[in-house]
């Protein structure tokens, strides 16, 4: 037992050791690097299944997919099928092949290789066979992204839900406006932002709206130095909202989840 040099001059490098820290700097996920080559596409003719070249990782273990590996499949009986690529580290080998089951599509191995040695097999992709036709299935296949894209998409993804949304106000008189909303979900599921003229806000939460029957409420605000009601009305994507005076004017709504 003892320290072992990976990153020096002369140090011994296993594929483990270097499976090990690639499987860690891809987030521990397994499949084919998205956005990188042609991320293993595949096009069905004339019973063969053809690939564009990617890279995929296996528990940090790396296989480049060469453009234009292409596999066959015979039309012999019905059946469900996958286009695996399977990488056993039991005898260090990587290969393409079917699997094939009537019925429904087969059982897949997928050893954890991080703690033991043996079998992964990744699905390529899906079809199904009849003896008079092959087709290509929706399979969703597993994809592993950068961390620059995942973290933006998360950035958006807050972004979305949790910041608050301007809704469009239409006045209908003085003192009574709309505005539209997706569903009633949209409001059950955000905080109401309601501005009096530029400068009282009214908040409350968008599922006091459906507590009674009619969809409607009524939120107490004062203004100035009065006391009044707001009306609230939901009906088929459509909230009223009726001040309680006329020379009250509603500047701005805002939902925010």
């Amino acid at each position: 037992m003892g320290i072992q040099k990976i990153t020096f001059e002369g140090g011994n490098v296993t594929s483990k050791v270097d499976a090990d820290l690639y499987h860690f700097l891809f987030s521990a996920d397994v499949g084919i690097l998205k956005g990188l080559k042609g991320e293993c596409d595949y096009t069905l003719a004339n019973n063969t299944i053809t690939f564009s070249d990617g890279y995929v990782s296996i528990y940090g273990r790396i296989i480049y997919i060469e453009n234009q590996t292409s596999i066959g499949v015979s039309p012999d009986s019905n059946k469900h099928g996958f286009v695996v690529l399977g990488v056993n580290t039991s005898d260090q080998t990587a290969s393409l092949y079917l699997k094939e089951q009537t019925g429904s599509y087969p059982s897949l191995t997928r050893t954890n290789l991080n703690k033991s040695g043996g079998l992964y097999e990744l699905v390529l992709c899906a079809y199904t066979k009849t003896t008079t036709a092959l087709s290509l299935s929706n399979y969703e296949r597993f994809m592993i992204e950068k961390d620059k894209i995942r973290v933006d998409d998360l950035d958006a993804d807050i972004k979305s839900r949790y910041l608050p949304k301007r809704k469009t106000l239409n006045r209908v008189m003085s003192g009574t406006y709309t505005f539209s909303v997706a569903s009633s979900v949209e409001l059950m599921d955000s905080i109401v932002y309601v501005t009096i003229n530029n400068s009282t806000i009214i908040t409350f939460p968008g599922e006091a709206i459906f507590l009674f029957v009619g969809s409607n409420t009524s939120i107490a605000y004062r203004f100035g130095s009065g006391d009044y009601s707001l009306g609230v009305v939901y009906e088929n994507g459509t909230v009223t909202l009726s001040a309680g005076s006329s020379i009250h004017n509603i500047t701005s709504v805002f939902l925010k989840k």
